[in-house]
């Protein structure tokens, strides 16, 4: 097996807004987006699998064994539609070569749902305390997160998963803007993750089924 996609359902959905949750070391990505699956009661609907996850297994509290995977999600119930990709933790995409297949295929199913835009979610160490960074694919995208109250990040260089998806989105012609909030001994992660899906809300005007 080098890769499989494995689709319970294929789900109808207008112009979702996808959130990508980035598997990085401090799983921050994962946090925000299972806590935004439990705002908008999204279901899952298929899961990606691909030989170049660790090579280590998941263990369940009822002992049984499965492979690492990415789950997608959708809610077609929100405002906008929410198509959402949720990594295992562990599965880290640092290697070149496995990144950018995992990354590709992360992307091609935004395409394939004609997302409006992609959100990708991970964490980064700058030198000021407290603070969510962005950086995004358009100058309108960027000027309307900054006038949330965000930091650009500029002039420099983006490593790793989230600079690699947003370009891939970017040469795709795929809206996208990545956020990113920095950690600190004072911030926990559920605390940092509130603040980012605030601000999602705020910036894509998104509300949830009641």
């Amino acid at each position: 097996m080098e890769k499989l996609l494995v689709t319970k359902y294929t789900p109808t959905l207008s112009s979702p807004l996808y959130v990508v949750g980035l598997s990085g070391l401090s799983g921050f990505g994962r946090v925000a987006t299972q806590m935004l699956i439990e705002r908008s009661k999204a279901r899952s609907f298929a899961e990606l699998y691909n030989h170049h996850f660790p090579d280590h297994v998941i263990i369940t509290e009822d002992g049984t064994c499965r492979l690492l995977r990415y789950e997608f999600y959708e809610s077609s119930t929100s405002s906008p539609n929410l198509l959402i990709a949720c990594g295992d933790d562990g599965v880290t995409l640092e290697n070149p070569e496995g990144g950018y297949d995992v990354l590709d295929e992360l992307v091609e199913l935004g395409i394939r749902f004609e997302a409006s835009s992609l959100i990708a979610l991970d964490t980064v160490q700058m030198d000021s305390g407290s603070s969510i960074y962005v950086a995004a694919t358009k100058p309108a995208l960027t000027r309307r997160l900054e006038s949330k109250g965000v930091k650009l990040i500029r002039d420099t260089r983006l490593l790793g998963p989230a600079g690699i998806i947003l370009g891939m989105c970017e040469f795709h012609l795929l809206n996208s803007v990545g956020i990113f909030p920095t950690l600190t001994p004072e911030d926990s992660i559920e605390m940092r993750a509130k603040a980012t899906l605030k601000l999602i809300e705020d910036s894509f005007s998104l509300s949830y089924p009641s």
